[in-house]
């Protein structure tokens, strides 16, 4: 009932608009399949009027990636493809963001904007089912950002000879990387290879010029004997990982400890079975970290593991201004549950009890 409304009050609003020119046509809405007619119809207004920025943010209920069966499909006979000349080809060039999420998207269409729209500089993926392989290849492209995130048949992502300055890919294993010197800013998921080398090989090549590094592992991190390259540049580091029962953290700080200039660090904890054990906290080697001003723990428990995290900082992090302790649960729910908010209640108990008497008065302690 919900989605035929909008659909018809969009129709009207349209019918009515008498403007030549749009720099933005958003639509944000629980939308899918069944729509495909009047959405298509919608693209065909936008087009014509040499739309700049476009985003369809079609999310099911505004937050999750729907069933790829039922996405809106994005029209490729509107692109002039499948041999038929498109009759607005030329309006397709005003183009600069592109954002595309619960949309089924094939590479074609995607290669069409990249290579036909010069002045296209984001394009943004999420979740669409029949998107299998994209190449962003060559000098000439304006894409500074490229998002391609959750499309589960994703078997190739190639980037080659670009200018992107950002990256964020949901698929580090469907991903081959090279010559991009401009590249700055990675945000990449392991999916189910917590080995960090394995996560980071596809990215090697970047290793060095980056400024800010996110990764993502379902099944926590495994260092192994992995030697880390020195991230020469590096600046912010983010680290989003399963947390299980009281395994150590300290992991993370080889990492750390090969960015010599690192300013901010964060790390996210998804709770799953998480325990509180009474042990003496590990020792790391010491490791002075000359640039370090601020921590973020988020999904903090109250875990040992945690607090030795923490210690180690404290003892290493020799500008540090800020400690920033999150303990909200990072698992996103559309309603929390009572017993999840009385579970991060006792978590933010369990760091005022375990952090306020360590931390210095000289370094800004903030527990939300």
């Amino acid at each position: 009932m919900h989605m035929k409304k909008y659909v018809r009050w969009v129709n009207r609003t349209l019918h009515k608009c008498e403007v030549h020119r749009l720099d933005q046509f958003r639509v944000c809405f629980d939308l899918n399949k069944f729509s495909q007619h009047e959405i298509d119809k919608w693209l065909e207004f936008a087009f014509a009027r040499q739309v700049q920025r476009l985003e369809l943010d079609l999310l099911k209920g505004g937050k999750e990636t729907r069933d790829f069966d039922y996405c809106y499909t994005f029209p490729a006979q509107l692109l002039g493809l499948n041999d038929k000349l498109p009759a607005l080809w030329h309006n397709f060039m005003s183009v600069k963001v592109l954002l595309l999420k619960s949309v089924n998207v094939t590479g074609e269409v995607l290669e069409f904007f990249l290579h036909n729209c010069p002045f296209l500089e984001e394009m943004v993926v999420h979740g669409s089912g029949t998107l299998v392989n994209l190449q962003v290849i060559g000098p000439s492209l304006k894409l500074k950002h490229l998002e391609i995130w959750r499309c589960q048949c994703l078997e190739s992502l190639k980037i080659h000879d670009t200018n992107l300055v950002t990256l964020v890919a949901s698929a580090a294993t469907k991903l081959f990387l090279s010559n991009a010197p401009m590249l700055i800013k990675v945000e990449i998921v392991g999916a189910f290879r917590p080995i960090l080398k394995d996560i980071l090989a596809p990215i090697s090549c970047v290793l060095s010029q980056l400024e800010v590094l996110k990764i993502t592992s379902s099944d926590g991190l495994v260092l192994g004997n992995y030697k880390f390259p020195e991230f020469t540049k590096l600046k912010k580091f983010v680290a989003h990982v399963f947390a299980w029962r009281d395994t150590s953290l300290l992991g993370c700080t080889h990492v750390i400890g090969a960015a010599p200039l690192l300013e901010e660090f964060e790390l996210k904890l998804v709770w799953f079975k998480p325990l509180r054990v009474k042990r003496e906290c590990k020792k790391m080697v010491s490791c002075p970290l000359r640039h370090l001003k601020v921590i973020r723990l988020c999904g903090y428990f109250g875990r040992t593991c945690e607090f030795e995290l923490v210690k180690y900082f404290l003892e290493n992090a020799i500008v540090l201004e800020k400690i920033i302790i999150d303990p909200r649960s990072q698992i996103v729910t559309p309603v929390l549950s009572l017993s999840t908010i009385e579970m991060e209640q006792m978590s933010r108990n369990f760091a005022k009890l375990q952090l306020e008497g360590e931390v210095p008065p000289h370094i800004e302690l903030v527990i939300l």
